[in-house]
């Protein structure tokens, strides 16, 4: 289950990260950085929780490099889904 979340998340990474390109800015591109967000958000919710640094910083940013920076950031940790890192979240 948290490898399909991680599977997802790089794919979303690399969305996002596409749509950062200058000559693809645009109000649909805009649009669809923020469905990214959303989705992004969503599988925040289920691997840490609300409450977490990655969560609340992708909540409050309106930025597609730094959702791209804590998606690497996860990807580049393996150790964030042990049972001891759930419990720190909960």
């Amino acid at each position: 289950m948290y490898f399909d979340f991680h599977s997802e998340l790089a794919k979303l990474g690399q969305e996002i990260e596409q749509l950062c390109a200058p000559e693809l800015r645009g109000a649909n591109n805009a649009a669809a950085f923020f469905a990214a967000k959303g989705k992004v958000l969503t599988i925040l919710n289920v691997l840490y929780g609300e409450k977490s640094r990655e969560f609340r910083v992708v909540k409050l940013t309106s930025s597609p490099a730094t959702v791209v920076k804590v998606v690497k950031h996860i990807m580049d940790s393996p150790d964030r889904n042990t049972l001891s890192s759930k419990v720190v979240n909960l």
